[in-house]
């Protein structure tokens, strides 16, 4: 929960918070802190086996069959869990980042019932109209801070020594275990294009130490051997780009795929009336959904019109034409600067200026645009994860074309300046390169520190001198019988183990947790703070917050303990890999588009590659929050873009070969319309090349189209023996009609009908992602239920 000055509005915010989880989900856990050194409360929840079993199903969480009953993936159902694999592992069967997954889902879909809701605070009364999601609604609303899932050290310590520590190939099925498909995608797909570019990287070194391309701006130069030679290998080094780039993109469909079918996710894609709704949608009233029946929000198809293009897409378009004039404006300032003050002695260096401005004015309009996307997106309401995705995606990939290789366009097309776009290019890429590795790992990482010694001066500051000497006395000493201690014991825990929760996972657990706080897989800061708070005891004296509630577990005064939780909360949260995802499409789109100006950057691209997967490794393993995974079966909209930047690939590299001037030094007595008939001819037989190798390359492999074909035979086969055994129970003998017909009366067809509906209607509430339609369905009669769980 936030922080907020009234005491009271914080009380009120967590018991209400709390009442109506007990409502809409009273299979979860709940256990509330006051967390002293953060001045908030925290609700940790978690749940038990069979509840988590239950939101697997929910979730379309697909776990392996046994092979007794035909093998293969398929979505996970309760009422069927005998037939699956590893199900009696109450430990093991769901993954740390499942069962983080399951119980996020319960939290984010608890929706305002008919009706509505309202919070009312001494300030201010919070409404929640019929069918919002309450949590979301509470975080916009300033009430509470986040959601978050706590780091499981053992896991993490034994993942980093693997991962990050490491120079070998990454455990990308432990990734996808820890952090979720999503994140694990992104790695895999960040690998599979380190490797792809050493290809034009070899190459790129090749063509640089034979003597690199010689440049003419102007093509009535005097031609010898030296520029044709350099002609040449431009043209052949372009002409391998656009090839490479689509051999690339061909193998990767193909590796995501595998790994897609391997994770058990390769027809997550579903239909969006398939798909539930994510919790920030808004609906303006509940209503069934038209395939499956559940009660979900309801949002008028023609609202999204009107937002769409009466509001956002003009919007859009503003600002990227707004940026683009502004870079054109700074372009036009710095060419009237280098007119006027190039050759001047004491004011040439206000030929910097307008470049400087520009680099400021790109990363300040990113940071504003970046919001405003995220609010435009917003406002256009829409009603699955994959739909917010894309349409943010493209919002974000259209902004960032024009910042990022508007100059190149202008310097390649309008000055027509090969020599100066080789330089821009090589500083633009190495540049860009160097800032966001220190931004993603250097400045999270010191603002963690920062907050930490915030923290540890918090603890401190109540103390008298001689009282803090005698205490850093005693840090020094236990420090020192800790590390003996280490050396002779050596605790052996499972590294999955039951960690799953939002906060802490049960009271074992926490118990356990307790023993190992100053356990060996802890940083030197959490077994710092976690002394002091040990031995501050008699000068550490705060109230803690008590609430009316069951659920509140208080804290002993006498022993105040900074806990995991509030270690964590310093961190930065880590939504989603988007601005990952966008800063490799941008360095793609560099050695694509420009490469064949400046052959080495390819080279930049694989250096930086090769540390990128370490840094963003380090990044998430000690600079954020866990975040939570999502099940995706691609890299989504980032294909489609990529699959775009290569046809665009083609069309600038083919431009480029036309404005140098190489096809006139080659052929000097071909006419104007006869060099442009040639670059469109070797456009078309590129693009052609590219066409055969997309019909040559299937996408999925034959080995994974032959597994999922077993599993649609499977399910059929399946299908077909419930139906005889289905018509069989349906049919009874005519001894058993005639002592049925002794025993009661006839039913009527109108009555079986009847029946067969509310049969229905049961089904698809005990399935429904609604929880207060569950809720209704699962207390109206209990069933004695014949399950392995159990």
């Amino acid at each position: 929960m936030k922080f907020s000055d009234d005491d009271v509005e914080n009380k009120t915010s967590v018991m209400w918070l709390v009442q109506q989880m007990r409502e809409h989900e009273p299979n979860l856990r709940i256990e509330v802190r006051y967390h002293r050194l953060n001045s908030c409360y925290a609700i940790y929840l978690t749940a038990d086996y069979k509840s988590l079993l239950k939101g697997a199903e929910l979730c379309h969480i697909k776990k392996a069959i046994k092979t007794k009953f035909g093998g293969g993936m398929r979505d996970f159902s309760f009422e069927e869990a005998q037939f699956f694999a590893g199900v009696e592992g109450k430990n093991t069967f769901l993954s740390p980042m499942e069962r983080t997954i399951i119980v996020k889902q319960m939290v984010d879909m608890m929706r305002a019932g008919k009706g509505g809701l309202s919070l009312k605070l001494p300030r201010r009364t919070i409404t929640f109209t019929e069918g919002i999601a309450i949590v979301p609604r509470l975080i916009s609303m300033n009430v509470v801070q986040n959601v978050s899932a706590l780091h499981n050290t053992e896991y993490l310590k034994h993942l980093q020594q693997k991962w990050v520590a490491s120079l070998g190939e990454q455990p990308i099925d432990q990734v996808k275990d820890y952090f979720g498909t999503e994140i694990a995608m992104y790695f895999a797909w960040l690998g599979h294009m380190t490797t792809a570019l050493w290809f034009p990287s070899l190459l790129g070194i090749l063509m640089w130490f034979l003597g690199g391309f010689k440049y003419k701006n102007n093509p009535g130069d005097k031609q010898d051997l030296y520029q044709l030679i350099s002609d040449i290998c431009f043209v052949l080094f372009a002409f391998f780009n656009c090839i490479w780039s689509t051999i690339y993109l061909e193998w990767w469909k193909r590796v995501q795929a595998e790994l897609a079918f391997k994770w058990g996710t390769y027809d997550a894609t579903q239909d969006s009336y398939l798909q539930d709704p994510r919790p920030a949608f808004a609906g303006d009233y509940l209503a069934p959904n038209p395939v499956s029946g559940r009660m979900e929000p309801f949002y008028p198809a023609w609202k999204h019109t009107v937002v769409r293009y009466v509001i956002t897409y003009p919007i859009t378009c503003l600002c990227v034409v707004g940026m683009f004039v502004a870079m054109l404006a700074i372009f036009t300032v710095q060419d009237l600067a280098d007119f006027y003050f190039g050759e001047s002695f004491f004011f040439h260096w206000i030929c910097y200026l307008p470049m400087i401005v520009y680099a400021l004015m790109i990363v300040i309009s990113d940071k504003i645009y970046r919001r405003l996307a995220l609010v435009l997106n917003d406002w256009e309401n829409y009603r699955t994860d994959d739909e917010y995705e894309d349409f943010l995606i493209t919002k974000i990939v259209l902004f960032q074309f024009v910042t990022a290789f508007g100059s190149l366009f202008y310097i390649a097309f309008v000055l027509r300046d090969m020599k100066r776009l080789q330089e821009t290019l090589a500083t633009l890429l190495i540049t860009r390169q160097v800032t966001q590795n220190i931004m993603e790992t250097v400045v999270p990482f010191m603002i963690e520190k920062l907050k930490l010694s915030s923290l540890t001066y918090k603890m401190t500051r109540s103390m008298s001198d001689g009282t803090l000497r005698r205490h850093v006395e005693n840090v020094r000493n236990k420090r020192q019988s800790s590390v003996e201690q280490e050396e002779e014991m050596s605790p052996k825990r499972s590294p999955i183990g039951s960690f799953f929760s939002l906060g802490s996972p049960t009271e074992g657990e926490l118990r356990e947790r307790k023993k190992h706080d100053e356990g060996k897989l802890e940083t030197n800061d959490m077994k710092q703070l976690r002394t002091l708070s040990s031995i501050f005891r008699e000068d550490f004296s705060l109230k803690t917050e008590r609430l009316p509630l069951p659920e509140f577990k208080p804290s002993n005064d006498s022993n105040p303990e900074l806990t995991q939780a509030e270690l964590e909360s310093v961190m930065s949260v880590y939504a989603r890999p988007l601005d990952d995802f966008l800063e490799m499409f941008i360095q793609f789109g560099y050695v694509l588009l420009f490469s064949p100006a400046f052959p080495l950057a390819a080279v930049c691209a694989l250096i930086n590659n090769l540390i990128e997967i370490r840094v963003d490794a380090f990044k998430l393993c000690n600079t954020v929050q866990r975040p939570f995974g999502r099940r995706v079966k691609d890299i989504g909209a980032w294909q489609k873009a990529m699959e775009l930047l290569g046809i665009l690939g083609v069309i600038v590299n083919c431009a480029l070969i036309g404005q140098s001037g190489l096809v006139q030094r080659i052929w000097p007595d071909l006419s104007w319309g006869g060099q442009i008939l040639i670059v469109v001819v070797l456009e078309h037989v590129i693009l052609a090349s590219k066409m055969i190798i997309d019909i040559l390359v299937p996408d999925v492999p034959h080995w994974v189209r032959i597994e999922t074909a077993k599993q649609e035979h499977f399910r059929r086969e399946a299908f077909k023996r419930e139906s005889r055994l289905l018509s069989h129970t349906q049919t009874p003998s005519s001894d058993q009609l005639q002592s049925s017909n002794n025993q009661q009366e006839p039913t009527t067809p109108d009555a079986a009908s009847r029946f067969n509906r509310l049969d229905q209607i049961n089904r698809s509430k005990r399935r429904s992602i609604t929880p207060m339609v569950r809720l209704s369905s699962f207390t109206r009669k209990p069933r004695n239920e014949d399950n392995c769980i159990d």
